[in-house]
């Protein structure tokens, strides 16, 4: 391949702050979750795997200095014999937990799990990709199982090119680590796992569920909370065609006892007024050493852990609205799908939505300390009971 050809692209400020990341919160990768019925032959699946990735080169990245460059190598597929995720504690999941493979510089890797039920794992690094990406570069590899032609992501942008086009319209939000969370504050001691990743289906789907989330996350906290919602930059290039990180927050701030409803014109506010722009001048924190960063990162950790002082309470994501006809592929149907979020130390709690088939998909990854689980577990029992009661009905047309 002629170097003028290869694709590449810089490691924007974003992305830098997500090195250190693999050492503090292994192994830091957001993890793609298909489970279904039928099988799916492992042959196939590489041959699938390569073609989508042959259009999708973020998807064959590596790092040489300040820039991501295209390998040319597919990710790999592992084949899982018989294994099964290890529900409700997938934190201690050891194929979940791995690292990614097959060297320590690999960025994407798919894993099929042939337990029942068959699943389905792409697993992504997040300093290659946002969570729309992931779901992008997953999407193509479902459209080479079914035969058709992958959609190109051949565009080397990311947010830090696509804000200096578009501009951003005002100053970003000061980080200021004093927001407690939901759960708490709990000191993390050697031998206990130090974050959590937990799942639970929600029997309804319907409108406002990242607000009604929030609301609830707000009432079982102490004080303002500020929740960070990541915002899809694609929305101001609808022609862009990039699997990178294109992803910035819109933050909540967010008093116990608001109503949902509330929240929700908060946000689409902040989507008029494009306010998630503003917030890359907060990653130029980055560009100092790695090793500073690193630093950074643990103090971080440690003002959350210990006294419950964190940049925000909560990041609450949703990832989309999905059905098994749409996904499903030749001998395989999808029965779900959800995003096991990474693990973070500048976070207490990450949250991720994704609606399928008439009921909701919820997952969270949190950071753990003494007593964390338990109130962990509790606010999930609620959130589910809550949102059960007040969405509508499943409804499987959706």
């Amino acid at each position: 391949m002629n170097a003028r050809t290869v694709f590449r692209r810089p490691v924007s400020t974003t992305e830098r702050m997500y090195f250190p990341m693999r050492e503090l919160a292994p192994p830091f990768l957001m993890q793609l979750v298909v489970p279904g019925e039928g099988d799916i032959d492992p042959d196939r699946l590489r041959r699938a795997v390569a073609t989508a990735a042959a259009v999708t080169p973020g998807a064959r990245l590596m790092r040489q200095g300040a820039e991501w460059v295209d390998t040319g190598i597919t990710p790999a597929v592992r084949v899982m014999p018989g294994h099964r995720l290890g529900y409700p504690a997938l934190e201690a999941d050891p194929v979940l937990v791995s690292p990614i493979g097959p060297t320590p510089e690999s960025t994407v890797e798919v894993l099929l799990l042939t337990g029942a039920p068959v699943t389905l794992v792409f697993r992504v690094f997040h300093g290659v990709m946002d969570g729309m990406g992931m779901v992008l570069w997953a999407s193509n590899v479902l459209r080479a199982l079914r035969g058709e032609v992958p959609v190109p992501f051949g565009d080397p942008v990311a947010d830090q090119e696509l804000v200096g086009r578009v501009g951003a319209p005002g100053r970003p939000t000061p980080m200021v680590p004093r927001f407690r969370s939901a759960v708490g504050r709990g000191r993390q001691r050697r031998g206990l796992a130090r974050h959590l990743l937990r799942h639970r289906r929600i029997e309804a789907t319907g409108p406002g569920a990242v607000a009604r989330v929030c609301a609830l996350l707000a009432a079982e906290t102490k004080g303002t909370s500020r929740i960070m919602m990541p915002v899809d930059l694609r929305r101001h290039d609808p022609d862009l065609r990039s699997t990178a990180n294109l992803a910035l927050p819109l933050f909540l701030d967010i008093t116990p006892g608001q109503d949902w409803t509330r929240i929700k014109e908060q946000i689409k506010t902040g989507l008029h007024d494009r306010r998630e722009l503003d917030q890359l001048a907060n990653t130029k924190i980055t560009l100092v050493p790695d090793a500073v960063n690193r630093g950074v990162l643990h103090t971080t950790n440690w003002l959350g852990a210990r006294l419950g002082r964190n940049l925000a309470s909560a990041t609450v994501s949703h990832m989309g609205r999905f059905t098994g006809a749409d996904l499903a592929v030749p001998g395989f149907r999808p029965t779900g799908l959800f995003v096991l979020p990474q693990h973070s130390v500048a976070m207490p709690l990450l949250f991720g939505l994704t609606e399928f088939d008439g009921h909701t998909e919820l997952t969270v990854s949190a950071r753990n300390g003494a007593g964390i689980e338990a109130r962990l577990e509790a606010l999930l029992d609620r959130i589910v009971a809550v949102l059960e009661a007040d969405l509508p009905v499943p409804d499987s047309r959706r």
